[in-house]
């Protein structure tokens, strides 16, 4: 597949469909952030077809992200999975009858990479360093202050 990224509409008439399954270069997600990288292909198997009026895309995406560790900013690898990730488009709304779905794939593989990474899977060693800053899990049964629980109406 030479455009990875293109669903021609005029092929699928008449009820074909299209696979996809392709390895993506994942220059394509376009991040340029210190603490966020992409250092391994985006792993891509779906397909595409027609119903009366929408385009229907279905696709799963997987690829790894690195992040850095939340207790000690170590990079951390952690895989970023997309499952059953369906988008509709609207045939009149592709002028060309070409549809382009990287923005669609781009969006949702980064909706999808966690806040918050910790390495050695959430054992960080370093986690006992911080751990008189931490709020400690006892906490009173009811903290909150209720003023009026006492007046009988």
């Amino acid at each position: 597949m030479s455009e990875p990224f293109k669903i021609y509409i005029d092929r699928l008439r008449g009820g074909a469909n299209q696979v996809i399954d392709a390895q993506l270069d994942p220059s394509f997600l376009d991040v340029n952030e210190p603490d966020l990288s992409f250092p391994e292909p985006v792993q891509l198997k779906g397909d595409a077809y027609l119903t009366d009026e929408h385009l229907i895309i279905h696709l799963k995406a997987s690829t790894k992200a690195i992040r850095l560790c939340a207790i000690c900013n170590q990079p951390t690898p952690t895989e970023v999975v997309v499952h059953n990730f369906y988008h509709t488009e609207m045939i009149q709304d592709i002028p060309s009858a070409v549809f382009d779905f990287r923005e669609v794939l781009r969006e949702a593989l980064l909706i999808e990479i966690p806040l918050v990474v910790e390495c050695n899977a959430g054992k960080c060693p370093e986690r006992e360093a911080i751990a008189p800053f931490m709020s400690s899990k006892e906490r009173k049964e009811n903290p909150t202050y209720f003023p009026f629980t006492d007046i009988d109406m």
